[in-house]
């Protein structure tokens, strides 16, 4: 009696299953790879109080549009100490995950550096360095030309603060 067979069938069986058990963590509305996975960057919509939906990364910060980029062609200004308050959302190695954000208005700008950053809707996308948890918005209205973005790339002029938060 052959039991290779049964035993091969079987491991094949349990491959499968543990293949597409995997693609289970997508049915909660995430399209694209899964986080956690090197390279890849989450975007996805928050809520902050006071203001409403925001576009956040993969831990819920606030991510930031600046007026001084220009959406068409994509182009980002903010180079040198600029980056030092306002962190570039450099892109992975694929395409980023997202959850609430259409995926035809999420591109790619290309840095001075070479580089390639986030974009959304034609504007690249920032982290401020003030903000250290979920839903911190420190940077919002930062010297009039830093504000939070809303899914479809506008940007959110409510809860604005007055003074300087860097360029």
């Amino acid at each position: 009696m052959n039991r290779i067979g049964p035993v091969v069938a079987s491991a094949v069986a349990l491959v499968a299953v543990a293949s597409l058990s995997a693609c289970g963590d997508m049915a909660d509305g995430a399209q694209g790879p899964q986080h956690g996975e090197p390279g890849h960057k989450m975007l996805q919509v928050g809520t902050v109080n006071g203001v409403g939906m925001v576009v956040t990364d993969a831990d819920g910060k606030t991510l930031y549009r600046f007026d001084k980029d220009v959406s068409s062609p994509p182009t980002s200004n903010c180079d040198g100490d600029c980056t030092k308050s306002w962190l570039p959302m450099l892109a992975g190695v694929a395409t980023p995950m997202l959850k609430g954000i259409q995926d035809t208005q999420v591109g790619t700008a290309t840095r001075k550096d070479g580089t390639k950053q986030i974009t959304l809707n034609g504007w690249p996308l920032y982290e401020y360095a003030g903000d250290k948890a979920a839903g911190d918005m420190n940077g919002q209205g930062a010297n009039g030309t830093w504000f939070a973005v809303a899914p479809d790339g506008s940007k959110i002029t409510a809860g604005g603060k007055a003074g300087g938060a860097g360029s």
